[in-house]
């Protein structure tokens, strides 16, 4: 093998970190931020339902509760930036120990009506709490990331984004790979059977909408901030659908599940936008993520690995050759 997995990782460290000094449009900088945070909301939905095993269609909900949360703290009490977003992050938090209740006895179609309704709820309170929330015309006045007189710009705004992605991605791998991560598996195979072992289903479905509810919230916030200005639109209930289709295409069951179908969904529609076809693009968009589904229903996450692995072989292959290797030279 010429490339070794290895380079490659480096290669794509490297790309990443230069991306913002290469890249010559900055819209495109622009739409790569919200790229970012659409990977780091769909990450926490890939936590709750591929790991978990709880569907929740109402993500949109702790997304708005995270952006408005830091907007009227930082704009109307005056708070920090920093205090505004960890406040609107710990009300989706809250927000979704609370939601996690009904899935104690409630399944897949009937907790996926709960989330639903819970979306639609906040939805409805942005739009008609004018005094509060600006209703449809809007909150305006939301500060900016700023140090001291500098404030950040799209460039900047993708390596504070990129960095707290990595963040909450490593922390999704620790959990995964701790006791907390098998008793969610665990849950989400047979329930009966990991409650007669002695796991609690009941914390581990409350620890994942936590999980799940936080990384939204976060990702509203800090969207909250780097828009500068909300309205209630891209919080209604076909974002939350959209968010569902970024984790299904993106693998519900793997670690960059959420990155890949996050990523994807944001840039295809952007793709698609030919000259003349302003009308059909978003059309053209939902029968791909069609196909995607049915030709790839475990996401192309789990087929970009197996590809990875036929290129560069598998790393249980690696450490059986490098362990023959190691046998012979000591022989």
């Amino acid at each position: 093998m010429k490339l070794s997995r290895k380079f490659i990782i480096i290669l794509g460290i490297v790309l990443l970190l230069i991306y913002p000094l290469i890249e010559t449009k900055d819209f495109r900088i622009f739409l790569t931020n919200r790229a970012l945070l659409h990977a780091i909301l769909v990450s926490g939905l890939v936590f709750l339902t591929g790991f978990a095993g709880q569907i929740s269609l109402g993500q949109a909900g702790f997304y708005a509760i995270g952006a408005y949360g830091t907007a009227l703290l930082t704009t109307r009490l005056g708070l920090p930036i920093p205090v505004g977003i960890i406040g609107g992050t710990l009300l989706s938090l809250v927000a979704g120990l609370i939601l996690s209740v009904p899935s104690f006895t409630l399944k897949a179609f009937f907790l996926s009506l709960v989330t639903i309704s819970f979306g639609q709820v906040v939805w409805i309170i942005i739009i008609n709490a004018i005094p509060l929330t600006g209703g449809p015309g809007g909150l305006f006045g939301i500060p900016q990331f700023h140090i001291g007189d500098y404030f950040f710009g799209n460039k900047a705004y993708y390596y504070v984004f990129l960095a707290i992605l990595c963040i909450s991605i490593l922390l999704m791998y620790r959990i995964k790979h701790s006791y907390i991560g098998r008793s969610m598996f665990a849950i989400n195979d047979d329930e009966i059977a990991a409650e007669s072992c002695g796991i609690s289903s009941k914390k581990a479905k409350v620890f994942a909408f936590g999980f799940s509810s936080s990384l939204a919230g976060l990702a509203g916030a800090l969207y909250a901030h780097f828009a500068g200005f909300l309205s209630p639109e891209p919080f209604a209930f076909g974002e939350s659908a959209n968010f569902v289709a970024m984790a299904v295409i993106g693998g519900l069951k793997h670690m960059s599940g959420g990155i890949i179908g996050g990523v994807t969904l944001t840039f295809l529609p952007e793709l698609l936008k030919f000259k003349g076809w302003e009308t059909y693009y978003l059309l053209v968009t939902s029968l791909i993520a069609i196909l995607f589904v049915v030709l790839l229903p475990e996401g192309l996450g789990p087929n970009l690995s197996k590809l990875l692995d036929k290129i560069f072989g598998s790393r249980k292959d690696m450490t059986q050759t490098l362990h023959h290797i190691r046998k012979g030279s000591n022989r």
